[in-house]
C-alpha cells in the first residue's frame, strides 16, 4: 500500500559562537547518519539558516513515522552525531513539551505531485509575522497561469515568522521575482535525497593516541564531520625517537581502540619515521582534508598538504560538553613537574659564553599541559632527571636550593658536556625570572622573580609556539661555533631589553628585543638555524612581533611574540608561585 508523502517542518536556534562548526560538520554528514536518515523513510532532507535560526524542511514517504523517529534516535552513530550537534543548539521558547526541534505550522502547499523534483534549486526565506505581503501569494498566482511550471511551494507559521520553502528548476528562476526585500533568503547548510548520498570525504588524522580518552574521542568524532576518518598512529619506535619513550600501550593495542571507534573508518600504523612518519601511508590514502589539533599542527604538515592540494584544517581542543579536558600527558602519572622556556640570553649560563661578556637568561616556567617533544628546547632532558629524583611533582622547600640540588644530579663528577643551570632553574622556579651570570660562572649571582599576575597573563596572552619538529640525533649545535666579545655583548643587551619591555608591558618594544636575542645566538651557533626554520620563520613573520628558537635550535618550536596568536599555535600556561 502506497502512503501519500508527508512534510514536516521544524526550527530551532543556533549558538553564535557554533555556527562555522555546525555548517562544517553537516556539510560532512558521518555516512551512517545519511544512510540511517534514508532508512527511517525520510527522502528529501534540508536545514536552512539566516542569522541563528535554523529551519529544516523534510519529506517522509514511509507508514509510521513516529517508529521511523524511534529506530533512529536508537542508532547508535545517528546518537554520536547528536552529542556534537545537540549542544550548539537552542530550543526556542514556546515549543510543546517534549520538544528539541519546535514543529511549524503548515499553512499551504503547492506541487507535492513533483516531489521531489530532481536538480531542481531549493532555497527557503524567512519574514517576520508582521511583514507585509512579501510576494509569495503573487509567485503563486504567476504558476497558476501557467501550469506547465514545475514548482514547489510550502509555506509555514510560526515562533514570529513565516517560512516559505521553494523548489524549482533553474531556467524558470524569474518567476522568484515578486519576492519583496521582507523576506529574506536563508543559507542551506545541508541536504540528502532518498537516492544516498555523494562519496563522503577521506580525512587523514596521524599521531600517537597513546591511552586513548574522552579528549582523542572528542576530536575523532570533530574530524568525523569532515568525512571518513583514517587514523594513522606512529609506531612503537617512532614515538620513543619523538617522545623519549615507549608509549603505554603497544602499536597494536592502540589500532585495535581505534579500529573499534564508530567515528573511524580506519587506523594504520605509519610505516616511516619522525615527525613525517606518514608519507607513505598519505600517498596510499589520498586524503581530501588533513586534519590535526593545535599540537599537532606543524608548518612541514601546511607545506605538505599545500604542495599535495590537500585541505588543511586545525581543530581547537575542546572536550566534549560536561568533560573535563584531557591530554595524554596529564593521565600519565599526573605528572606536574614543569618545561622552561628561555625567553632570552640563552647560552650566557655557559661559562664559555659569559667569560666573553656577562649578562641575564630570561626563563619562564611552564605547566606540563602539552606533552612537548623531546629534544626540543623546552628542557626536557633536565626535566627527566628531576622525574627520576623527585617522581611526578616538585617537592616542597626553597626553589633556589632544589634547583642547586636537580643541576648537580645532573651533572655529577665527571660531566663532559655541563647542561646549563638556566634549565634546572627554569624548571623549579616559578613565574619569570631574570638569572645573572658573572663572567665564567656556571649560576647566577643575582635572581630576581616576578611572580605579578598582570604581566604573567600578558606573557601568556602573546607568546605562542609553532611545532617544528625535534631535533635529529644526529644534530651538534656546538660545530662551527663563532663566540666572541661583541656577540656575547649583543645578546645580552638584547636579553636586557627583553627584560624591560616585559615589565613595561610594551609588546612591540619586545618584539623588537626578542629577534636580535635570536640573531644572536644564531651568530654564535650557526647550526642553531636552517632552511627549514627560516621557512617557518617566513609563514609567520608578517603578522609576529618577534621571534626566536626554543633551547639549542636544530628544530624544537619556533617561539612567537604576537598581538594575537595565529590559529594552530601552542598556547602556554605559566607556573605560579605556590601559596603552600
Amino acid at each position: 500500500m502506497n502512503h501519500p508523502p508527508q512534510t514536516f517542518a521544524s526550527v530551532i536556534r543556533l549558538k553564535p559562537e557554533y555556527r562555522e562548526r555546525y555548517i562544517a560538520l553537516h556539510r560532512n554528514t558521518f555516512p551512517g547518519v545519511l544512510q540511517r536518515i534514508a532508512r527511517s523513510g525520510i527522502s528529501n532532507y534540508t536545514i536552512f539558516l539566516s542569522g541563528d535560526l535554523l529551519f529544516s524542511h523534510m519529506v517522509y514517504e514511509g507508514s509510521d513515522f513516529a517508529a521511523g523517529m524511534k529506530a533512529m534516535a536508537a542508532d547508535k552513530t545517528t546518537r554520536q552525531w547528536w552529542l556534537l550537534t545537540d549542544p550548539m543548539q537552542e530550543p526556542v521558547e514556546g515549543r510543546k513539551e517534549g520538544e528539541w526541534w519546535a514543529a511549524l505550522e503548515p499553512v499551504m502547499s503547492y506541487g507535492e505531485e513533483y516531489e521531489p523534483l530532481p536538480g531542481a534549486l531549493r532555497m527557503a526565506f524567512i519574514a517576520p509575522a508582521g511583514a507585509a505581503n512579501p510576494g509569495w501569494k503573487d509567485i503563486l498566482d504567476y504558476v497558476l497561469k501557467d501550469p506547465g511550471i514545475p514548482l514547489i511551494m510550502k509555506i509555514f507559521n510560526g515562533y514570529d515568522h513565516h517560512f516559505l520553502y521553494l523548489a524549482i528548476e533553474e531556467k524558470h528562476r524569474s518567476v522568484l521575482a515578486p519576492l519583496t526585500g521582507s523576506a529574506h533568503p536563508m543559507e542551506e547548510v545541508f541536504h540528502t535525497e532518498s537516492n544516498g548520498p555523494e562519496r563522503p570525504k577521506k580525512v587523514f588524522v596521524s599521531g600517537c593516541f597513546d591511552m586513548l580518552h574522552s579528549g582523542h574521542v572528542a576530536f575523532l568524532q570533530e574530524a568525523a564531520g569532515y568525512g571518513n576518518v583514517h587514523v594513522c598512529i606512529g609506531s612503537d619506535e617512532t614515538i620513543a625517537q619523538l617522545k623519549g619513550r615507549y608509549p603505554v600501550y603497544p602499536e597494536k593495542e592502540r589500532k585495535y581502540l581505534l579500529d573499534a571507534l564508530s567515528c573511524v573508518h580506519e587506523c594504520r600504523i605509519n610505516k616511516g619515521s619522525g615527525i613525517l612518519d606518514f608519507l607513505e601511508e598519505l600517498k596510499e590514502i589520498r586524503p581530501d582534508v588533513f586534519i590535526v589539533n593545535e599540537e599537532g599542527h606543524t608548518p612541514a604538515k601546511e607545506a605538505l598538504c599545500h604542495e599535495s592540494g590537500i585541505e588543511y584544517k586545525v581543530l581547537k581542543r575542546l572536550p566534549h560538553q560536561g568533560l573535563p579536558a584531557r591530554s595524554t600527558t596529564l593521565l600519565r602519572t599526573e605528572c606536574t613537574i614543569p618545561f622552561r622556556i628561555d625567553l632570552a640570553g640563552g647560552w650566557l649560563d655557559q661559562p664559555y659564553v659569559s667569560k666573553h661578556h656577562p649578562g641575564p637568561v630570561l626563563t619562564i616556567s611552564i605547566e606540563p599541559t602539552v606533552e612537548f617533544n623531546d629534544r626540543s628546547g623546552m628542557a626536557s632532558s633536565t626535566r627527566r632527571k628531576a622525574i627520576e629524583l623527585w617522581h611526578h611533582e616538585l617537592p616542597h622547600g626553597d626553589p633556589g636550593h632544589l634547583a642547586r640540588v636537580l643541576f648537580s644530579f645532573e651533572n655529577p663528577p665527571g660531566t663532559g658536556i655541563i647542561a646549563g643551570s638556566q634549565d634546572s632553574l627554569g624548571i623549579v622556579l616559578p613565574g619569570l625570572n631574570y638569572l645573572y651570570y658573572e663572567p665564567g660562572s656556571y649560576w647566577p649571582s643575582r635572581i630576581q622573580q616576578v611572580h605579578n599576575e598582570d604581566i604573567l597573563c600578558w606573557i601568556e596572552e602573546h607568546l605562542c609556539l609553532v611545532t617544528l619538529g625535534p631535533r635529529v640525533k644526529q644534530y651538534d649545535v656546538l660545530a662551527g661555533t663563532d663566540i666572541n666579545p661583541v656577540k656575547a655583548k649583543v645578546l645580552a643587551n638584547a636579553a636586557d631589553n627583553c627584560w624591560n619591555a616585559i615589565l613595561a608591558r610594551d609588546l612591540a618594544a619586545f618584539g623588537v628585543a626578542f629577534r636580535p636575542s635570536f640573531e644572536a645566538q644564531v651568530a654564535m651557533y650557526p647550526n642553531m638555524a636552517g632552511e627549514d626554520i627560516y621557512d617557518a620563520i617566513a609563514r609567520y613573520r608578517d603578522g609576529a612581533a618577534g621571534w626566536k628558537l626554543s633551547g639549542a635550535g636544530g628544530g624544537g618550536y619556533l617561539i612567537l611574540v604576537t598581538a594575537r596568536p595565529p590559529e594552530g599555535t601552542v598556547r602556554i600556561r605559566i607556573r605560579r608561585k605556590s601559596n603552600i
